[in-house]
Formats: C-alpha cells, structure tokens, sequence
C-alpha cells in the first residue's frame, strides 16, 4: 500500500503543507512521489477573455516554464532528500487531469491540502478537493492549512479515529489508516480508534417496535454495534494491525445527528485530551449502505468534509 503518491501543488506556501506527511509515508514504505502541478490558462486570465484565447500558446508556455522551476525547487528541498521523486506538469482542467493522472500512474494515495490560492492567477484547491473527494479512485488525505497534521513524537501518541457504519463497504477505511498511523507514528506505538454512532430514535418509534415486537430497538442497536466494534478490533488487533504495530480500540456513541456527533467526539477530543492524546485525522468512506441499523455514509462523509477543520483521510467507494 502507498507505493505511489500524488502531491498536487499550486505554489502556494498552504499547498506545501503537506509535503511533510507524503515525505513521511514514502520514507516509512519506500514510495515514489509525483510532484504536480497543473496550468489551467483560462482560471488563470479569466475564462472569458477573447485576448487570452489568442494568446493561448504564449501564456501556456510562459505558465509551464513558471511550474517547471517551481517544481524543482520543490523536489530540492531537503525534507525530499533521497527519496524517488518525479514531477509532472498539464495544462487543463485540475481536477480531470489529476483524475487522468491517478488512473495512468496507478497512484494508490493523494496528499492534498484542501485550500490553496484563490482568484485568477492559480487554481482554487478548495474545490479540487472536493472533486476528488467525490471522484477519486485512491485514498486522499486532506489537510487544513489552520490544523496540520500532528505526526507521532515521544511524548504524544499518534491516535487516528476511523468512522464506521458497520458495512463492509465503511470498513475500506480501516487498511489505509492502519498504514498511516505506522508510517507516522514516532517512538511510541500509534492507535487507531474505531468509532460508531448509532442515530438517537424517536420515543415514539421505540416505544411502537417495543410494543410490536417486544424488543426495545435503541438497545439492541447500540448493542448490535457494540460487539461489531469489538470483534473488528480484536480480528484487526491479531491480523493488520498486529503486523504494522498499531493498537486497534473502540467506541460507541449516540446521537440525533451523525455528522455532528462525529465531529463533535473528533474535535472535543482535540480541544480537550485530558486522559488521552488528540485525534490527528479522521478517517472515512464515502459511501457505504443506509438502513434501519446503519448511517448512509455518503451524506454523512460530504457533511463532515464541510464542516471540520481536522485533516482527513477519505475513501471514495464506488458502490
């Protein structure tokens, strides 16, 4: 996992942020790290100037010549040092060629910050992301320029949080927060928390399946998700997680709104770590299955990837 990784850039210092963390995983696995940059000529003078599309030729290669020594200086820093870089300049639409690029290359991992410049000179990061959120075959870890991620050290563990629906399709997420939490998680041994909430039911309707069936179905919902935590955790904690050193633990919670409960557990937690270390990412799939016992995580994930400010790690399911 994470043989090829993708760092698209736009010149931006916010963009840069994340070269740490792609820097990070391909020295933990030996990756390959492509370095991108992309010229749209028309975000870059504005769609509707006639002067621009005469000009087009001249501007691409004044804009292509500008990324080109971009990206050497780049690939020079000293964090990269050693490591099997390559670099890669289009012109086009951002996120169909970075799209075109992941397919091409077999890339397995996108390390992005989700904000770059804005307004006609570069492309806009922010809604590059979510394009690739929705569209992307391979994990993207997103960062916030205001929240970076915080890598393991010897006195804070690296502890990541996986949102789980209990759907195979929401388990996708788990592998590659695994390998993340091994590549990045310093002298002390990284945890990867699973976690799940079940939706808060009306009174009304507990109170009608108690009659009817004799069952009191928020109970038995909440228990259904404990022992599903608990045994992926302990198959994880004797398999993957076993192999890569990272401890697996769990948690349930309960609430009205799924979205904002997870945001609310992940980010409390990082204002508030009194007994335990900050969550640095949050981990999920973007689909996964709807029903009475499970959350639709497609909605849930598009909600969540709007409304937190802590570095995420997003599998886009394609069922």
């Amino acid at each position: 996992m994470f043989k090829r990784i993708l760092v698209p850039l736009d010149g931006s210092p916010r963009a840069e942020q994340v070269l740490p963390v792609a820097a990070h995983i391909a020295r933990t696995y030996n990756s390959a790290i492509v370095l991108t940059r992309i010229v749209d000529i028309f975000e870059a003078v504005g769609a509707s100037s006639i002067q621009a599309a005469a000009l087009e030729n001249e501007i691409r290669e004044i804009q292509e010549k500008e990324a080109q020594e971009y990206l050497q200086r780049i690939q020079r820093a000293g964090m990269l040092e050693q490591l099997e870089i390559s670099t890669e300049i289009h012109s086009g639409d951002v996120a169909t060629m970075l799209l075109e690029m992941i397919s091409r290359q077999s890339i397995d991992l996108v390390v992005m910050s989700s904000h770059g410049y804005t307004g006609y000179k570069l492309w806009t990061l922010g809604s590059v992301a979510t394009k690739m959120v929705h569209h992307c075959p391979a994990p993207v870890f997103i960062q916030h320029e205001d929240n970076p991620f915080a890598f393991g050290t010897a006195s804070n563990k690296l502890r990541l949080c996986v949102a789980l629906d209990g759907s195979t399709l929401a388990e996708t997420s788990i592998a590659p927060a695994l390998y993340l939490a091994a590549a990045c998680a310093g002298p002390q041994q990284s945890e990867v928390h699973l976690l799940r909430v079940v939706k808060t039911l009306d009174e009304d309707r507990v109170e009608a399946f108690l009659k009817t069936h004799k069952l009191n179905l928020q109970n038995f919902l909440y228990d259904e998700a404990i022992n599903y935590l608990k045994e992926t955790s302990e198959r994880l904690n004797k398999e993957l997680a076993a192999k890569l050193g990272v401890r697996v633990t769990w948690s349930v919670r309960q609430g009205r709104d799924i979205a904002q409960t997870i945001i609310h557990e992940v980010e409390s937690n990082a204002a508030t770590h009194h007994t335990s270390p900050p969550y640095a990412l949050l981990a999920l799939t973007t689909h996964g299955r709807s029903g009475i016992a499970l959350w639709a995580v497609g909605s849930i994930a598009e909600r969540i990837f709007h409304n937190t400010k802590q570095p995420l790690l997003v599998i886009h399911h394609p069922n």
